[in-house]
């Protein structure tokens, strides 16, 4: 394996699998056991667990890690911070981390799409996207970058269209207008990409401000705050889902398009998660009982489940 090539990974998982397979293709018969052991590890079968994502390089064991895989010293120095890149708590680590990988080694992120990254950097790209499946475009900036609310500027739409056509998403034709050539965008299903995330928490800004800049009938915000056993939170998020689904059938489907909306989800938790067994009013809610007859038989108390606005 050219060893070039370690610069272009964003998961350490991968890049140890392709390497160890590139070795083993060539005759080499270092063995993940014998890394292991290198490294310090007592179990045989933790390397493994370690290269299919079971279980995480202890941090104080990263750079032995990374002298154990034989790596040079600029190499060594990637594969850590990767490792801490993809093993990072939360968004704001990742975050810097990124950076810091990108600007240090001069690198474009093979495994990560580094147009993806550029996509979901800002709301007003997809916002373009979807604006072009219906508005007709040939190439006055102005106007594109005032249809959107909040406006953005001129040199805003140019880059917006300059980057869905480097990937793929609008062609221009020879009449100079410009079509949608894929269905609406999304990100998928389970976000576990920071890239992703950070465009959410951009959403979820134009969320607030919603509320001051459209009227009550242009918009619609709801909130429930309930209190769930773990299936009934496993069902709410099928709900979700299967209703984001039902939307997204109705995009596909419709005709006669006249603007473009921002549909955004959010179920997350507001406590700690009690175990099992936990005493409602000193009763035992035991596993398989029926929490809503649980709440009728106690007499004389009243329980607030849920609030709805």
């Amino acid at each position: 394996m050219n060893m070039e090539l370690i610069y272009t990974y964003s998961d350490y998982k991968v890049l140890l699998r392709d390497i160890m397979e590139a070795r083993c293709s060539n005759g080499h018969k270092l063995t993940y056991g014998e890394i292991g052991r290198r490294v310090g590890f007592t179990s045989k079968g933790f390397m493994t667990q370690i290269i299919y994502g079971k279980s995480k390089i202890p941090a104080k064991k990263i750079r032995a890690f990374g002298e154990a895989m034989g790596f040079k010293r600029k190499e060594r120095e990637y594969f850590e911070i990767l490792v801490r890149y993809n093993q990072a708590k939360t968004n704001k680590q990742k975050n810097v981390l990124f950076r810091y990988l990108t600007k240090r080694f001069k690198t474009k992120i093979r495994h990560a799409g580094p147009d993806k990254y550029a996509f979901y950097s800002t709301w007003y790209y997809s916002a373009v996207l979807s604006l072009l499946s219906y508005y007709p475009f040939s190439g006055d900036y102005k106007k594109l970058a005032a249809e959107l609310v909040p406006a953005i500027t001129p040199g805003q739409a140019r880059k917006a269209i300059g980057l869905l056509e480097k990937l793929s998403l609008i062609r221009k034709f020879d009449d100079g207008y410009y079509e949608v050539t894929d269905g609406p965008a999304t990100a998928g299903g389970a976000v576990d990409d920071f890239a992703v995330v950070n465009y959410q928490k951009s959403i979820m800004d134009l969320a607030k401000d919603s509320l001051d800049r459209f009227e009550e009938s242009d918009r619609n915000f709801s909130t429930l705050t309930l209190s769930l056993s773990e299936a009934g939170y496993q069902a709410v998020q099928e709900r979700l889902n299967a209703a984001r689904r039902e939307i997204m059938e109705i995009a596909m489907h419709d005709r006669r398009m006249d603007r473009v909306i921002q549909v955004t989800t959010h179920a997350f938790p507001l406590t700690k998660k009690h175990r099992e067994g936990i005493l409602l009013h000193g009763v035992p809610a035991k596993k398989g009982i029926d929490l809503n007859e649980l709440i009728g038989n106690v007499q004389g108390t009243h329980l607030l489940r849920f609030f709805d606005q």
